[in-house]
């Protein structure tokens, strides 16, 4: 292939998240001004996180619903096969509800820390058929945020409110649908998580991750990612991390007897923002 074919056929692949870097910057510019001028407490500027949180917040609200018309890979299949009592972390204002198939589900339990993406959740789990099964909380994935949240809720009353590596879980389904690229520990969340899956649970995945350049991958796309991030990435997308080894730190999860099933597969693994879609399971 000459060079002016691979430009054609590549740069715009690789140049597609400026588009989405551009609209967060966007964003966080507009949150800035509302701050200052709107709601006049210019003090909550020095609160950067904060700031960070409710701006993307303010992005997903705007664009969440365009961004989640197409999932990649097999998603909305196992996701309409998820039953009895789900865990679904980082729902957003509930895009991905309509996938769920409410008739199969007994309680679901959705770990949201953006409050002001709390209403249209609530909305949306009520439209898509939910009803008194959806409960929402107000935290992170994190096992500091999301334990004192579940306990609260009165899921984990058999458990005393504790979860350990020996636990048997609570839950038959956990579903983490492009979250785990900002959570702030991944390894200790996603170990937090594999503890609270009953035995035989079933772990949803829809993540974007480091391009596996040395396998499937391109070289080309992994240093667009350390452009992007270099840009900014992580900043203006509320802490989202375009190169994450999520793929490893999940099957790591389950420690040394492994899962008893551990299907994933990446999806556009040549792009800057490739998936691994797929389902794990824990061992009976």
């Amino acid at each position: 292939m000459g060079f002016p074919a691979w430009v054609i056929n590549n740069i715009p692949t690789l140049l597609r998240p400026l588009l989405l870097l551009s609209l967060s910057i966007y964003h966080f510019t507009l949150t800035v001004y509302e701050t200052i001028f709107v709601e006049k407490q210019p003090k909550q500027l020095f609160d950067l996180r904060k700031l960070r949180f409710k701006s993307f917040a303010r992005l997903w609200t705007h664009h969440g619903e365009e961004m989640s018309v197409e999932m990649p890979g097999p998603l909305t299949d196992l996701l309409s096969q998820c039953h009895g009592v789900v865990l679904d972390i980082g729902p957003g204002s509930g895009q991905i509800l309509p996938r769920f198939d409410p008739k199969l589900i007994t309680a679901m339990y959705g770990a949201e820390p953006a409050a002001e993406l709390h209403p249209a959740l609530l909305k949306n789990a009520k439209k898509f058929g939910f009803g008194d099964k959806y409960n929402n909380l107000l935290c992170g994935a994190e096992p500091e945020s999301l334990i004192p949240a579940l306990d609260k809720s009165g899921v984990l009353r058999q458990m005393n409110g504790r979860i350990s590596e020996k636990s048997e879980g609570v839950f038959d389904e956990i579903c983490c649908v492009r979250v785990l690229c900002g959570v702030p520990t991944p390894k200790e969340t996603i170990r937090g998580l594999y503890n609270l899956l009953k035995p035989g649970g079933r772990m949803v995945i829809c993540e974007h991750v480091v391009n596996p350049w040395r396998t499937e991958g391109r070289i080309a796309a992994r240093a667009m990612q350390l452009f992007y991030t270099l840009l900014g990435w992580p900043f203006f997308m509320g802490g989202c991390e375009l190169q994450r080894h999520t793929f490893d730190y999940l099957k790591e999860a389950a420690g040394e007897e492994g899962w008893a099933s551990f299907n994933l597969q990446y999806i556009e693994p040549k792009t800057t923002v490739p998936f691994i879609v797929g389902e794990l399971k824990k061992r009976s």
